[in-house]
């Protein structure tokens, strides 16, 4: 027996004050709709938990999802592999399934003979930063490709990432809406898209309200390889700091309480990520929470699109919004 709708297409377009053609077209991936458009149809869908087409009928494709295997353990591997879940799930939807794979140096060669094998693969998924050598001698593969939670060098693809510079933009300007003047920024600027664009959101925010960030409060957190490295903290403090991710918040607290500074009685603390760092920390670290389903599921609509049609172009950036969860690392001085 055929699932039915209990909502229809012309609730969708009421909903988003389209036409119901316009549905009907972004829903069965049809041209003629803008790709902002399609995807916020997509989720209204799935929101109304509208059952997508069946996609049976189509030629099963295979995708595989490239992520370095450092990412495989520990909180980054908790991270990316909810990331993994969401693009599998999607995939799955649109009857398509994909094989991880996750390259260094020593493993290259062989992971590149299952990668260009002729017909195994319709399309790659890089979840992630990769080695350079590793990533660059991939992306030469002539398939389809989408970029996660990083930027394609090149623009050729197309890339999913969180919306890091205005979701820290307007966690800075929380900070400063709390009376915080003096600020700090921790994150080793260069090592990633991701903390060199939250770094701009924390700029520009300060920038904005007439406040020029100290060199002394820019606090490297990892090295050039993405290793931690221990916090060098400056003898005078800002009453406040912005960390690019809550691992490095939870050590910054460490830190400053083994110099006997309260969080947040004397310095507060914001961050991003919200995973399990945030509720560890004591306090629980005020953060911006990462949407890694919606992510996920972007990523793999965007490769699914792309294997249909491979001649059209990709290169657009998909910026998943964030949310910030207030808690009680961050002490209001006004």
């Amino acid at each position: 027996m055929a699932v039915k709708n209990t909502v229809s297409m012309q609730d969708i377009a009421d909903e988003l004050g389209v036409s119901k053609v316009t549905v009907s077209k972004a829903l069965n991936g049809k041209d003629g709709v803008s790709e902002e458009m399609k995807e916020r149809i997509l989720q209204k869908a799935e929101q109304y938990g509208y059952i997508l087409p069946d996609y049976g009928q189509r030629k099963a494709k295979k995708v595989a999802i490239i992520m370095s295997d450092r990412f495989n353990s520990g909180d980054a591997g908790r991270f990316y592999m909810g990331m993994y879940g969401a693009i599998m799930n999607e995939l799955r939807r649109a009857n398509c399934s994909g094989m991880m794979i996750t390259p260094n140096i020593d493993s290259l060669d062989r992971d590149m003979e299952t990668i260009e094998m002729p017909g195994f693969f319709d399309g790659l998924i890089f979840l992630g930063i990769l080695e350079k050598d590793v990533r660059q001698r991939i992306a030469r593969v002539p398939l389809p490709k989408v970029f996660v939670d990083v930027y394609d060098e090149k623009h050729h693809s197309d890339s999913v990432v969180t919306e890091n510079i205005y979701s820290t933009y307007e966690l800075t300007s929380y900070l400063i809406g709390k009376g915080h003047k003096d600020i700090g920024f921790v994150g080793t600027i260069g090592t990633t898209t991701s903390i060199n664009d939250r770094y701009l959101g924390y700029f520009r925010a300060m920038l904005e309200q007439g406040m020029k960030p100290d060199k002394i409060w820019l606090i490297s957190d990892r090295s050039e390889a993405g290793q931690a490295i221990v916090l060098k903290l400056p003898e005078k403090l800002p009453t406040a700091f912005v960390c690019n991710c809550d691992e490095t918040a939870f050590r910054l607290v460490k830190a400053l309480n083994a110099r006997g500074v309260k969080v947040p009685e004397e310095v507060s603390i914001a961050s991003f990520d919200n995973d399990i760092y945030a509720e560890l920390c004591e306090p629980k670290l005020t953060t911006v929470a990462v949407n890694i389903d919606e992510i996920g599921r972007t990523a793999a609509r965007r490769m699914v699109r792309h294997m249909e049609k491979p001649e059209k172009t990709g290169g657009d950036v998909f910026r998943v919004p964030g949310k910030i969860i207030f808690r009680d690392s961050v002490r209001d001085l006004t």
